[in-house]
């Protein structure tokens, strides 16, 4: 019920001191009594506060009693008249300063008749949202039995209620509803969506934002539903909007499934083979690092498969994903910024690091997957955590990915195959050593701090690498060749 049912009620007489017309539609959840100085062990939010003003000794006593009011967020004050013949203007004071209303109780009026009247309210508004809500749910079941849409589900509630709604993905990819949303107030309404501790929630702009399934349990994976208001949006609206929801979820479980049966249709397939995508398809690698749980790694080719309409994916061997799509490849990752950057804050302390191919017309699919996963070699230096990086055809590293992974294992084997054995045979961290050493650019103290080692350790080892592969790593030509072989092996 809302403060204005109970001014509305002749028989208990009450008066409203303070309060405008925007807290009359205030909704009032439940009622409570209190005399305690310290009122907030026995209230809540949305609670319509009943007190004697027994607590009151002084007039500094009102604000502080009304302070802890605002705090914990209730609907509004109701102060009896018994005790002082009036309510005290130090209390109307304190309730005008921080905006709580406040309702005057007749001195014949005893609280328990107040709380009865809005009890039995209360009930009757709760059946009757009980029995509209089952009569939609049988309208919904009914209509999705006759094959209506999802989208066409949603623009009827949409009409009904004369709010526009739409379904997203945590990536921001509509699945149904209005005219498309800028994509600020998507960023804005994804970032709430994973974020939030509690759904619905609210956004600016009069967005609401209600969990279309488990809502808190898999964020990533989830779907959705953004309903746009002017003001607060009544419970029957919100009820209507959370049954659509329910019947959303089923939908969300039958896509889910005929998914997967398409992955294992492109999973027989390797990665890079004879997906077909169209003409000089854009290939896109994925790596989640650390790699994560199996269905952590499907959420993630869930969300490349969503913010690529159209594109086919698989898995590699390494646990990445691998997708095929038609397309203009600055689009691409232009699309993939924007969209797989909107998870970035369910990620945690996990990255998505991201490699687009430069594909040019008449490139093989395996190419294209080769620079792709050179481009995401290359993303594990950026900083955030989605990353996303273009291959680089006017590089060493970029044209090397174009040579068939046979001769490029060649190489790296005939380069590194004596360091490999080494390792393999003494667990030196020769390899390791190595890397770290490129990726320091050549410098031993970097490389030292890295690997939490002594100089002269970093030294030693390099000495072994230069000894057993025959390049001299301070000469310019060796050193690439050794550079490219140790990517050769990622």
């Amino acid at each position: 019920m809302l403060l204005q049912d109970v001014l509305d009620a002749p028989e208990l007489g009450i008066r409203l001191l303070h309060g405008d017309s925007d807290a009359l539609t205030r909704p009032v959840l439940r009622a409570c009594t209190t005399d305690m100085p310290d009122p907030t062990r026995y209230v809540s939010a949305g609670s319509l506060v009943f007190t004697g003003l027994v607590w009151r000794r002084t007039a500094a006593d009102a604000d502080l009693f009304v302070t802890l009011l605002a705090r914990a967020g209730v609907s509004a004050l109701a102060a009896g008249e018994a005790l002082h013949g009036q309510v005290p203007s130090d209390v109307v004071e304190a309730c005008v300063r921080h905006g709580i209303p406040l309702l005057s109780v007749p001195e014949e009026v005893p609280f328990s008749r107040v709380i009865e009247y809005m009890t039995g309210r209360m009930a009757g508004a709760r059946m009757d949202r009980l029995q509209t809500g089952l009569a939609r749910q049988r309208r919904l079941l009914t209509a999705v039995a006759d094959g209506c849409s999802l989208d066409e589900l949603t623009d009827r509630t949409a009409r009904e209620f004369g709010v526009p709604a739409w379904l997203l993905t945590a990536t921001g990819m509509p699945v149904a509803g209005a005219d498309p949303l800028p994509d600020e107030d998507v960023d804005a309404l994804t970032r709430t969506a994973l974020t939030a501790d509690r759904l619905p929630a609210e956004v600016a702009g009069g967005y609401t934002v209600l969990p279309v399934g488990s809502g808190l349990a898999d964020r990533i994976g989830s779907w959705y539903l953004v309903v746009r208001h002017a003001g607060t949006p009544d419970a029957e609206c919100l009820d209507a909007f959370g049954e659509l929801a329910a019947v959303a979820a089923l939908d969300r479980v039958r896509r889910e499934e005929r998914r997967r049966l398409g992955w294992e249709a492109a999973d027989r397939t390797p990665p890079g083979g004879d997906i077909d995508c169209g003409r000089s398809p854009v290939a896109v690698v994925v790596d989640r690092a650390p790699a994560g749980t199996p269905e952590q790694r499907a959420a993630m080719r869930a969300a490349v498969q969503d913010a690529l309409s159209g594109a086919v994916t698989t898995v590699d061997v390494a646990g990445r994903v691998v997708a095929l799509v038609d397309g203009d490849e600055s689009e691409v990752v232009a699309a993939l910024r924007r969209r797989l950057g909107r998870l970035a804050p369910a990620l945690a302390r996990t990255r998505l690091l991201v490699g687009v191919s430069a594909c040019g017309t008449g490139e093989s699919v395996d190419g294209a997957v080769r620079s792709a996963a050179a481009a995401v070699a290359a993303a594990r230096g950026d900083a955030g955590a989605v990353c996303v990086r273009a291959a680089e055809l006017d590089s060493a590293l970029g044209l090397f990915t174009a040579v068939p992974d046979q001769l490029r294992r060649a190489f790296a084997g005939r380069i590194l195959g004596p360091v490999l054995e080494h390792d393999r045979r003494t667990d030196a961290g020769l390899l390791a050593t190595l890397e770290a050493f490129l990726d320091c650019d050549g410098s031993w103290r970097r490389t030292a701090d890295r690997l939490h080692v002594h100089l002269n350790t970093v030294r030693y080892r390099i000495g072994r690498v230069e000894a057993l592969t025959g390049r001299d790593l301070g000469r310019i030509g060796d050193r690439l060749d050794v550079y490219l072989a140790v990517r050769a092996l990622a």
